[in-house]
Parts: structure tokens; C-alpha cells; sequence
């Protein structure tokens, strides 16, 4: 439940910086080939106008403005937000517009964010998130719980243990696990599932919100690292893998399949469990949009994440857990168990089953990123250790799965998440062009620009 709360209901976004201090004495200044060169005013008197809207980081206030220059609209900007140096990003990614040619290719009514250079913007979706977080009562009650846990931690184990032996989780009774669709289980469905017509997608979105957690954490992390701050070329490299990660994220459906029981690839720790094989009528997996399926096909024909796209639970929904940090291989001695699917009460003690990075997040895997990426812009002549070639990008693909997937999160119940600090090292590196990774994820990232959406 800690991680959980913490990195996925409760999971920071980006914000922008608070140092961009609107100046009146200091207007923006126009570039050059705006005010100085004759080719460009009549280049400029030429081109239509065209309406864009602006706002500021904190959406307080909105603009429509029309311009048929990146300069006339940074002007304009500019009158409505003063600031010493301004700059306009996309909403919708956060990518900042510093040229005409790409200003022409954005379609009209285009929204902007004017913020200062060194701004961490908020874009769309994280705007949208925080404001729910903000505004749900669940979310609300969310946040003391947490602090709760924080101060009692050891009170709060004691607690969830108590319970489970008074409730011997072992003989539950499992009657209604079977139950799949909203009106054969209307109790299951009570609270934040009422959107869903069957357990197993209620079950597969909250795998989705745990890794989008993850996603977030990840991107507030490296966008507030002062070398991405500072440094243009490092910002560019780590608005690349974040750009990447968003697309491998979409190829495997943000592992949407690690909660659902119709999944028919399991996890190899639950074959050494020995369990009975159960047969159920899971349903008919829901379309994907047109480029969600094409990288989907590209990864299942490339093999890229199919080991790592498994179910974590049987066919019926039980889940086990894999046994603390401490503990060899996938084996809980006070084995642990539990089966969402069966009660509104498991559903909502699930909770409390982290997925635990073996090889950890903050502490271990994000500052090896940085690394990695602040050798590859101040060394560029550092060859590859394996091809003795060029290094050209960061291991975008083994980071992936060390952040996201099964290769490195373990599913274990909150009393063997243990929170201490570990020795392992993250596997990610510089590649170069003959790097089997790097041509696979280059080719991803070729087929999602051509394919249509």
C-alpha cells in the first residue's frame, strides 16, 4: 500500500519553476532576423495569420493569439506574460517551438505554456492528474493514511498481520472468484470500479496506474536533475528516452497484463508452485487503437518484452508472494497469498502488495541514467564496450525494463517489502550503432513516426 499510495495514487508531477519572476523592465527580445532583416518582415508580411492560445504553467490565465511568426507570437506572448525570457512549449508534451517551420506544421489553436528556459513544464496530463489528486476525497483520505504509515509503520504491519490470520486467508472462501462481469458480482464493483463491466479490466487498469506511478516518478526525477537543467544536450538525451519509454510503455500496454488473469502467459514462478491448472471463461481482450497494435506487433515479432509480459496470477486470480529482497529466488516463507477477484475486501487489501524494485528506482537506477547520460554529451569520443565503436545513446531498452517490468519488480505483501538499502547495480550502459538494443528500439521509434494513429 506504501508504494502504491506513494508512487502511483499519490505520484508527483512535474511543476514549473518558481525562480520565473515576471519583469516590466526587461521586455522580450525580438531575434534578429525578426527586427534586422528585410527578408524576414516580408517573409513574415506574407504568411497568414494564424490563432494559438497561451497559458501560463498553473493554467491561471488563457490567451487566444493571433501571429504568422514563432517572433510576432512570442512578442504577443510576452504582453501577457512578462518575463525576462520567454519561451513557448507545447501543452500536450512539453516540447518547447523555437523555429517558424515548426510553428507552420502545428495546426491552428495549437495551446502553449510561456515559461522561462530552465521551467519543468507541466503538460496536459500531468496537469489533469494533479488536479484530481487535489480535488478527490478518496485521494484526500489517501494522504493520511500515508502519513499514518509513515509515523507507524511497525503499528500498521502488526495491524494488516492481525488481520490476516484472524480472517485465515488460506480458507478463504473463493465462491464468487469465479465471477467475471459487473452484474454477476455487483458488490465486487462498489467504489472506484463502477466504470469497469468486468473484474479482469478493473484488475488490468490498476496494473496500468501502478506503472504510469512509475513513469511519473521517473520523468519529476530526471527533469528535476540540475544536469537536465543545465545542460542542453543532456535535456535533449533524457527528452528522448522519456519520448522512448512513452512509446515501449504503449507497445506492451503499460503491462496491463500482470493483474489480469486472462492473461495466458504466467509468470515461471507460479509453475513452481505446483498449482492446478483452472479453467475460466475470461472474455474477449478489448481492441487496440491502430498505433497501440502496430508496436504491439512489432514487439511480439521481435520478441522485446514478451518474457517480461506475464500474468502474476493463476487463471482463477490467486496471487503469491515472491518473498522479501533478502530471500533467494521467488519463495515467501510465511507464503503469503491472496485473490482479488474473490471480494470487495481482498480488492482493497491488495493494496498493500507492493511491487518492489529489486534493483531500486530512486536510489540506484535513475542517478545511473544521469551518469550514463552525462558521459555520453561530455566524452562523445568514448567508445562502446562490447563493439569498441562510437557510443551515440544510452541502453534506453534495459532501463526500461528495470524501471518498468518483471525483469527487476517483484510482487510481495508489505510485511517482506523490506525498505533497506541495497548493493545490487543497474545494468544500463552506453550503446553504440551495432548495440542489438539500440537498432531495436530506433526501429520502434521509425515504425510509431511513419504508422497512422
Amino acid at each position: 500500500m506504501l508504494n502504491y499510495i506513494r508512487e502511483t495514487i499519490m505520484a508527483p508531477t512535474t511543476r514549473s519553476s518558481k525562480n520565473n519572476k515576471s519583469s516590466s523592465n526587461c521586455p522580450l527580445q525580438a531575434p534578429k532576423d525578426v527586427e534586422g532583416s528585410s527578408t524576414s518582415k516580408e517573409n513574415s508580411a506574407a504568411a497568414p495569420m494564424r490563432g494559438y492560445k497561451v497559458t501560463d504553467n498553473e493554467r491561471t490565465r488563457k490567451y487566444g493569439i493571433g501571429a504568422n511568426s514563432l517572433g510576432m507570437l512570442l512578442a504577443k506572448a510576452n504582453n501577457k506574460f512578462p518575463l525576462s525570457e520567454l519561451h513557448l512549449y507545447l501543452a500536450s508534451d512539453g516540447f518547447e517551438v523555437s523555429d517558424d517551420e515548426y510553428l507552420e506544421s502545428l495546426p491552428p489553436q495549437t495551446l502553449f505554456i510561456a515559461a522561462g528556459p530552465d521551467a519543468v513544464i507541466t503538460t496536459d496530463a500531468d496537469f489533469e492528474f494533479e488536479k484530481m489528486r487535489q480535488q478527490s476525497p478518496l485521494l484526500k483520505v489517501a494522504d493520511i493514511f500515508y502519513e499514518f504509515i509513515e509515523k507507524h509503520p511497525d503499528k500498521f504491519r502488526r495491524m494488516i498481520t492481525d488481520y490476516e490470520l484472524q480472517k485465515q486467508r488460506r480458507v478463504l472462501d473463493n465462491t464468487k472468484a469465479h465471477l467475471s462481469l459487473k452484474a454477476e458480482h455487483m458488490e465486487w464493483f462498489e467504489g472506484g470500479e463502477e466504470r469497469f463491466h468486468s473484474k479482469e479490466e478493473a484488475m488490468a487498469m490498476r496494473a496500468q496506474t501502478r506503472v504510469r506511478g512509475y513513469y511519473y516518478k521517473a520523468k519529476e526525477e530526471l527533469t528535476r536533475n540540475p544536469l537536465y537543467r543545465q545542460n542542453a544536450k543532456a535535456r535533449q538525451v533524457i527528452n528522448s528516452v522519456l519520448d522512448q519509454f512513452r512509446y515501449l510503455l504503449i507497445g506492451c500496454d503499460y503491462f496491463s497484463m500482470m493483474f489480469d488473469r486472462r492473461c495466458k502467459q504466467k509468470h515461471d514462478f507460479l509453475q513452481q508452485l505446483q498449482l492446478g491448472e483452472e479453467e475460466t471463461d475470461a472474455g474477449s481482450i478489448l481492441p487496440s487503437k491502430r498505433l497501440r497494435q502496430v508496436i504491439k506487433e512489432y514487439t511480439k515479432e521481435n520478441s522485446i518484452l514478451d518474457e517480461w509480459s506475464v500474468a502474476l496470477c493463476t487463471d482463477l486470480g490467486d496471487f503469491y508472494c515472491q518473498g522479501s529482497y533478502s530471500e533467494n529466488g521467488n519463495c515467501c516463507p510465511m507464503q503469503h497469498t491472496i485473490n482479488p477477484y474473490a471480494s470487495r475486501e481482498n480488492l482493497i487489501l491488495f493494496q498493500v502488495w507492493n511491487l518492489d524494485h529489486q534493483i531500486e528506482l530512486c536510489r540506484t537506477i535513475l542517478p545511473a541514467l544521469v551518469a550514463n547520460v552525462e558521459d555520453l554529451v561530455s566524452q562523445p569520443q568514448r567508445n562502446c564496450l562490447l563493439h569498441k565503436k562510437r557510443v551515440v545513446d544510452i541502453s534506453v531498452l534495459e532501463y526500461f525494463l528495470e524501471i518498468f517490468s518483471l525483469k527487476n519488480l517483484k510482487l510481495v505483501h508489505i510485511v517482506c517489502h523490506e525498505k533497506v538499502q541495497r548493493t545490487n547495480r543497474s545494468n544500463g550502459r552506453l550503446v553504440c550503432p551495432d548495440c542489438h538494443e539500440f537498432r531495436i528500439v530506433q526501429e520502434l521509434m521509425k515504425l510509431q513516426a511513419a504508422s497512422p494513429t
